[in-house]
C-alpha cells in the first residue's frame, strides 16, 4: 500500500509531536522550569492576580486599649496576553509522488524538515524568553546609503533570517530584506536589496515581530517597562530591582553579587537561580580564579552544569542579554499557555494541507503562550558588566 498522505499525516502527528514538545521544552535550563510549572490560560487575555499589600490591621496596645481597626489584605489584577509561535514545513507533490512507494524515503525528507523546524521553534522560542517583547535584535548606527550596516550587537541575527527596520516612533521604515553576510568582528549585517540610511535610533526586528513576541525576562527585569497592564512609574511595587553603573561596565565582584541578592531578599523574593551570558559567566569564574577557589560545577537536572554562588545556580544562555546578570525568584514567574506545540489540523484531522493554487503541502505547528510575574520586586538584575574581550557580540 502507498505511504499516501493520510498515512503521512498520522506519522507527523503520533510520531513527531512528543519528540519535539520534549526537546522544545528541554531547550535550556530555564524554560524547563518554566515548563514544568506551566499554567493553563483560559483565554487570549487572562487575569493574574498579584498582591501588593499586607493587613495594616495589626499592633501592639496597652492593657485596655481599643484593638487596632480591621484591615485586609490587598490585592490587584493585572492582565496578560498570550503571543502565537508558528513553524511551517513544506512538502511538493513531486517528492510525496517519487516517495509513494518508500515509506523509508519519505519519513527522511519528513525527519529532516522536522529537525529543520525544530531547531528553528527552539531558536526563536529561547530568544523570545529571554527578549522583552518588542523583539528588537539591535540598534543600528548611522549607516549612510549602505548595504553593509552597522549594530550595536549581532548575537541575534542569523545568515538568511529575514528582517524589518523600525524608527524611533516603533514604525517600519523598510521590511523583509535579508541578512547575506554577518561579520562578528566589526558588528556589520550585509543585507540584500537597495542601500540603506539608518539613524542612530533605528533598530531591526524579525519580519513581522514588532511587538507581537512573547514577554520574556528581558521585559520582567526592565523596570520602566509597562508590564500584564500595570505601569511602574505609578504602582512604584511593580519594578525589580536594577543596579546599574550608568552605563560604564564593571568589574564583578562578590560584594555586588551579594548586594543583588539582599536586595531581592529585602523585598521578599527568594532566589533560586541567577542567569547571564556567556561573558558574565567567564568573568565569574576569573573571579573565582583571582580569589583561588574552585567550585565543582552544580549537578542540575535534566543533565545541565551550572556554577553556583552561595547556593544557586549560576546558568548561561546565548540569548541572555549581555554584560547582564538576573537573579530570580522563580516561584514568582509562570509560562502561561493557551496551546502546548500542536499541529494545526483541517476540519478532516489532518496535519498536512493541500497548498490552494500550488502543487505542494504544508504542515503547521504552533503554541500560543507568555511569560509572567508575580511579583516583579522579587528579583534584580545586576547590569554594566564587564565580559572579556571576544564575549560581547
Amino acid at each position: 500500500m502507498a505511504f499516501d498522505l493520510t498515512a503521512a499525516s498520522a506519522v507527523l502527528k503520533e510520531d513527531y509531536l512528543g519528540p519535539v514538545r520534549e526537546q522544545l521544552n528541554n531547550d535550556n535550563y530555564v524554560i524547563q522550569k518554566l515548563v514544568e510549572k506551566k499554567q493553563e490560560a483560559t483565554g487570549k487575555e487572562f487575569y493574574v492576580p498579584l498582591h501588593i499589600g499586607r493587613n495594616n490591621g495589626v499592633g501592639y496596645r496597652s492593657e485596655g486599649a481599643a484593638l487596632p481597626s480591621a484591615g485586609n489584605q490587598k490585592y490587584k489584577q493585572s492582565t496578560a496576553n498570550v503571543k502565537y509561535l508558528y513553524g511551517q514545513i513544506e512538502i511538493t507533490g513531486p517528492t510525496i509522488k517519487a516517495m509513494r512507494n518508500d515509506k523509508g524515503a519519505f519519513i527522511r525528507a519528513l525527519d529532516s524538515e522536522m529537525k529543520g523546524l525544530l531547531r528553528d521553534l527552539k531558536d526563536q522560542r529561547a530568544r523570545a524568553l529571554f527578549g522583552d517583547g518588542t523583539g528588537r535584535l539591535a540598534t543600528f548606527a548611522v549607516n549612510t546609503t549602505v548595504n553593509t550596516l552597522t549594530v550595536n550587537q549581532i548575537k541575534y541575527f542569523q545568515v538568511g533570517m529575514l528582517i524589518d527596520i523600525v524608527n524611533n516612533s516603533n514604525v517600519v521604515t523598510v521590511t523583509g530584506r535579508q541578512i547575506t553576510a554577518i561579520d562578528t568582528t566589526n558588528k556589520t549585517i550585509t543585507i540584500n536589496g537597495a542601500a540603506l540610511t539608518t539613524a542612530a535610533t533605528d533598530y531591526a526586528v524579525v519580519t513581522g515581530d514588532l511587538n507581537v513576541e512573547a514577554m520574556g525576562l528581558g521585559g520582567i527585569m526592565n523596570p520602566a517597562l509597562t508590564l500584564q497592564a500595570i505601569n511602574p512609574a505609578t504602582d512604584t511595587y511593580w519594578k525589580p530591582s536594577v543596579m546599574a553603573n550608568g552605563g560604564t561596565n564593571r568589574a564583578l565582584s562578590q560584594q555586588l553579587m551579594r548586594q543583588a541578592l539582599d536586595l531581592s531578599e529585602l523585598a521578599g523574593g527568594k532566589i533560586d537561580l541567577m542567569t547571564g551570558s556567556y561573558g558574565v559567566r567567564a568573568s565569574y569564574e576569573a573571579l573565582l580564579q583571582q580569589l583561588v577557589r574552585y567550585t565543582n560545577p552544580m549537578e542540575l537536572e535534566g543533565g545541565y552544569k551550572a556554577l553556583e554562588y552561595d547556593g544557586r545556580p549560576l546558568i548561561v544562555d546565548r540569548y541572555h542579554y549581555s554584560n547582564t546578570m538576573y537573579f530570580l525568584d522563580m516561584d514568582e514567574i509562570d509560562l502561561y499557555q493557551l496551546s502546548d506545540f500542536e499541529w494545526m489540523e483541517d476540519d478532516k484531522g489532518s496535519a498536512i494541507h493541500k497548498v490552494p493554487g500550488f502543487d505542494k503541502y504544508e504542515g503547521t505547528m504552533f503554541a500560543y503562550e507568555t511569560v509572567v510575574t508575580y511579583r516583579r520586586n522579587a528579583h534584580t538584575a545586576l547590569t554594566d558588566l564587564t565580559e572579556p574581550a571576544g564575549y560581547s557580540v
